[in-house]
């Protein structure tokens, strides 16, 4: 996997761009219920225990080090271990529910060679039932309960020249799988895009600090220039480009001489995407934009570093988002993946399709390896 900005999950990238030609086969196709998942959701979200111990703060500490719960170094979050017990002790102390807070699910992306469904599948639920998971444990040992708030990136389609319409599908897609599911218990799923429309100082926020990160950019500051360099090939294959071919669109990917016009088209964009990406997480943090919707929450993410909680979206080996793929479901080594959808009909490879009844959408919900 390429190492990329610690503000974004790393990019994988494709593996079969070079092949032209399908030669997936699919054996079939069935339409399921809810119930056709769970067992395999039982083998994707083990149950999990707060270790036992004396001090609860100590004991929850431990368990977002859990090889099962943690994403990246575990010294990420060791390395802060008394802050962390101290924000645990603090909700302790006021009796209030324990508010976590995560952004993420912010549409599938809009580029037809990792997906070609717009609304939610069993990747985002896997993931959802995760975090809900981690939920029920506190909730087993904090009587005042759990609440993990998942802010769902959907203003992040202006940064992909996608309308705001995809991803307000896709959210009201992500409602319908947590109902379904299940998955309400313990998740709250905030919509982002709802969020800065009521908060008017955000917009101004957000513009004055994309003009403060392009002059420090201009002026060679070499900590923005990283950062903008290390996020690059995670917006450059989110980028939507209406009108292109699939081909044409894997070609740029591949830098061939035929699609040097659109990869320089899609290089402005990808860079000025990163540029409105820092600047809205600048936003956010400035003027406490989550905070008031789940205050004193504490921070998970998916894409680790110090000062957050890094809780792993899938088990491994799947090391691509739910949102910037498909998900393959193999049953011989009872593993999940996401796999981009170009590299699943080039490789080789034997499918069963799975459609779940009542999807509002004509795709399959999960492919299962044959």
């Amino acid at each position: 996997m390429q190492a990329t900005s610690p503000y974004i999950f790393p990019f994988r990238p494709f593996r079969h761009l070079d092949r032209s030609i399908e030669t997936a086969v699919f054996t079939g196709s069935k339409t399921v219920g809810t119930s056709f998942f769970n067992p395999i959701l039982d083998l994707l979200v083990p149950s999990l225990e707060v270790p036992a111990g004396n001090a609860l703060e100590d004991r929850l500490l431990e368990l977002f080090v859990d090889p099962r719960v943690v994403f990246g170094d575990p010294a990420f979050i060791r390395s802060r271990a008394d802050d962390w017990k101290q924000r645990f002790r603090n909700v302790i102390a006021r009796g209030e529910p324990m508010l976590f807070s995560i952004l993420g699910f912010p549409y599938k992306m809009p580029v037809p060679l990792k997906t070609n469904r717009h609304l939610a599948d069993f990747g985002e639920v896997a993931s959802l039932a995760r975090l809900n998971e981690i939920g029920k444990a506190i909730a087993r040992v904090y009587d005042p309960g759990v609440k993990i708030h998942v802010f769902t990136e959907g203003p992040f389609s202006q940064l992909n020249g996608m309308p705001r319409e995809l991803a307000d599908q896709y959210f009201k897609s992500l409602q319908k799988v947590v109902e379904r599911f299940g998955l309400g218990e313990h998740i709250v799923l905030q919509d982002l895009s709802l969020i800065i429309d009521e908060q008017p100082d955000f917009a101004d926020a957000w513009k004055q600090l994309t003009e403060e990160i392009r002059q420090r950019r201009d002026r060679g500051d070499r900590e923005t220039l990283d950062a903008i360099r290390d996020a690059l090939p995670v917006r450059f294959h989110n980028i939507a480009n209406p009108g292109v071919s699939e081909d044409e669109l894997r070609r740029a990917y591949l830098n061939e001489e035929s699609a040097t016009s659109l990869r320089a088209s899609i290089q402005a964009r990808a860079e000025e995407g990163v540029l409105r990406y820092r600047a809205f997480l600048e936003a956010r943090d400035r003027i406490n934009l989550l905070e008031r919707y789940a205050p004193h929450a504490l921070a998970m993410t998916v894409s680790p570093r110090p000062g957050r909680l890094g809780v792993r979206p899938l088990p491994a080996p799947a090391d691509v988002l739910p949102y910037h793929g498909v998900p393959v479901w193999n049953p011989q080594r009872q593993i999940l993946e996401i796999e981009y959808l170009w590299d699943l009909t080039r490789g080789n490879g034997r499918y069963e399709c799975i459609y779940l009844d009542g999807d509002c959408e004509n795709k399959p919900f999960l492919y299962v390896r044959s």
